[in-house]
């Protein structure tokens, strides 16, 4: 009869909120057979949480990340996890044709020396750093280590953070008796097990909690990522600019202030929603398409929406 009741028992709900992912807020919720599965599969996350932030925190000068960035030149054996965020990042920079690129905060910190001056940044430095950020940024080697080659800031900022909400949603989901788990790292999410969620899309135009939502999407065993520049950026001048940088160009983006992603997993949605702010929204979608499992939601400067094939 044991086993029977264990079955009948309804499942054990357990939902905690933190801050502390790269200063974000971290949301777990995990359905499990009992309170101490639920529990350890939480506890399980945490652990994940903390140890992958000592090796990708870009903000943190102790961490993995940083010290090899302090230590240019030198081939460095890097731990497997720091090893994979490159990788995929690599990937990511070649398949958008560098839409998405880790040196972009480079650019940022150009752009944000021209806010303090009021005035817009020199023409040529932008254009040398443009410049730089065509050079390959580090090298991987066979034997597991790196050599970082750039020289100016680089970040992996959301695309880590998101790597880091994947493996503490699947490390809690391994645990004995759960059924299902979300990790939500402000707003950056992870699902697997259970019937899904709906998620409500902000209005990238309005800062206001209250405000309606522009829709809702369904999120079933897979991630969302959200990116926008309508609220976050710098005053050069009498001017307003948004935070995100075309790292192609140098120039803040204009066309897509708002941008929604759907995804297997969320690094990749992480990926694609920074690239898709930077896109030309038909270059946007096109790549949305062409992804397998991914869809988009574009919100454009005039406030249309634009939705990419498989968007639900």
């Amino acid at each position: 009869m044991t086993g029977l009741f264990a079955r009948l028992r309804p499942p054990y709900r357990l939902r905690s909120v933190y801050e502390r992912l790269l200063g974000t807020e971290v949301e777990v919720q995990v359905v499990a057979g009992t309170r101490a599965q639920a529990e350890a599969a939480e506890n399980a996350a945490l652990d994940e949480l903390e140890r992958l932030t000592a090796v990708l925190n870009r903000f943190d000068p102790s961490s993995e990340f940083s010290r090899w960035l302090a230590s240019p030149g030198e081939r460095v054996r890097l731990s497997p996890e720091l090893l994979a965020v490159l990788e995929r990042a690599e990937h990511w920079q070649q398949v958008t044709g560098g839409a998405f690129h880790p040196g972009a905060d480079a650019l940022g910190a150009l752009w944000q020396a021209a806010a303090a001056r009021g005035e817009a940044p020199d023409p040529a430095a932008l254009a040398r750093q443009v410049a730089e950020l065509r050079a390959p940024l580090w090298t991987r080697h066979g034997d597991g280590s790196a050599t970082v080659h750039a020289r100016f800031p680089l970040g992996l900022n959301a695309f880590a953070k998101g790597f880091i909400v994947d493996r503490m949603a699947e490390t809690a989901f391994a645990a004995p008796g759960v059924r299902a788990v979300l990790v939500n790292a402000g707003g950056d999410l992870r699902t697997l097990g259970g019937d899904g969620l709906s998620v409500a899309v902000a209005d990238p135009f309005t800062a206001r909690d209250d405000a309606p939502p522009l829709t809702t999407v369904w999120v079933q065993n897979g991630a969302l990522a959200t990116s926008g520049g309508a609220r976050r950026g710098h005053r050069v001048g009498k001017k307003w600019h948004s935070h995100l940088l075309d790292p192609r160009t140098g120039q803040p983006v204009e066309a897509v202030p708002g941008v929604t992603v759907t995804a297997p997993d969320c690094a990749m949605a992480d990926a694609l929603a920074t690239a898709l702010s930077v896109l030309a929204p038909a270059d946007g979608l096109r790549l949305a398409d062409e992804t397998p499992g991914c869809a988009a939601l574009l919100v454009t400067r005039d406030g249309a929406q634009l939705q990419s094939t498989n968007w639900r």
